[in-house]
């Protein structure tokens, strides 16, 4: 069973602001193109959509996905 993810309000506001979907969100971090480690734990995951990447900052949580920014 697949974590559920959180937003963070800066998250939401991103999202809207790039017009980026949650299904772009979601399957940024469930099937990237690839993952680095960034720091305090945090990992960016980067998936390209149509000549358009998409790169997703989060946290793993024992109970759920944190969504920190998204670009």
């Amino acid at each position: 069973m697949a974590k559920p993810i959180r937003y963070s309000s800066h998250a939401i506001q991103r999202r809207f602001e790039r017009d980026i979907t949650e299904r772009q969100v979601e399957e940024t971090i469930r099937s990237s193109d690839y993952t680095k480690t960034s720091f305090d734990g945090r990992k960016i995951a980067v998936k390209k959509f149509e000549g358009r990447y998409v790169s997703v900052v989060y946290t793993e949580k024992e109970t759920h996905i944190k969504i920190i920014t998204i670009y």
